[in-house]
């Protein structure tokens, strides 16, 4: 201990401050506890945290990480001291710039920083279309022309009574107006020549109706939607030269009175 202080009396005549110059520093900052003497002064020139007392690089650049003797590292021997490389893993023989880094690594780094553009989710398609329903033979024959004949509609002779094997031609027809709501329609009843004009015209308004209640009946209808009206033999297809053309103007026909809503928007002759 004795020996201590007297080493260091002598070294502090030896750097003894000259006369108005400033003494050593004191502050803890300042000072290298590790020094033969506690007061020595603490000097670090290049500032890497090292003191020069120690330092076996003095000139070491700012902000580069050294070890214990002040001699910056460079672990990926690129020649940029660590703490200043931003890129710690370049390859060995890469060519960088001032930062450590290769052309590579700041391509890679430019594409990682690229926020990618706020994509708008595509819209789900609209959902399809309810399929059409069924029209069947009579409903698309109403669709094209707006008019049915009635083929195999019968009834008991010289009356308006519905034959049973009518009720198959009826049902589709019944069908078929269930699929357009909305149609107006009139029911016509004809007769042949044969008989007198007043009872021929009486005969065909009910074989007429006798079809209008049928398909209101048996079907989903509003009556308002659906007339029944006779021509008698006003109007008929043929000149009757035989018993095939006398039955051709026997028949019962279905008419839209408003043929606008049907899918096709035809156009029906009404009669008069």
């Amino acid at each position: 201990m004795k020996a201590r202080l007297l080493w260091c009396s002598l070294v502090a005549l030896v750097v003894a401050v000259p006369a108005g110059a400033q003494p050593p520093p004191t502050t803890a900052a300042h000072r290298d506890p590790d020094a033969p003497c506690y007061r020595w002064p603490a000097v670090d020139m290049d500032g890497d945290g090292v003191f020069d007392r120690i330092d076996h690089c003095v000139s070491t650049p700012v902000g580069c990480t050294v070890d214990k003797w002040g001699c910056e590292s460079d672990a990926d021997k690129d020649g940029v001291c660590d703490g200043r490389d931003n890129c710690l893993n370049t390859p060995m023989g890469s060519k960088v710039d001032a930062n450590g880094c290769s052309e590579e690594q700041l391509g890679a780094m430019k594409a990682a920083a690229v926020v990618p553009q706020a994509v708008t989710p595509t819209p789900p398609p609209p959902p399809p279309p309810a399929p059409e329903p069924a029209l069947g033979e009579k409903g698309q024959e109403l669709a094209r022309t707006g008019r049915i004949r009635l083929d195999n509609v019968y009834f008991d002779n010289g009356a308006a009574t519905l034959a049973p094997e009518s009720e198959s031609t009826l049902d589709k027809v019944g069908q078929a107006l269930e699929q357009y709501p909305d149609l107006k329609v009139e029911i016509e009843g004809h007769t042949d020549t044969r008989g007198s004009a007043p009872y021929n015209m009486k005969l065909s308004q009910q074989r007429a109706e006798a079809v209008r209640q049928y398909l209101l009946t048996h079907f989903h209808l509003q009556a308002d939607h659906v007339t029944a009206r006779g021509y008698g033999e006003t109007d008929p297809e043929t000149k009757e030269r035989n018993d095939k053309e006398l039955q051709q103007n026997r028949r019962v026909m279905l008419h839209a009175l408003n043929p606008e809503v049907l899918p096709n928007g035809v156009k029906v002759q009404n009669k008069k």
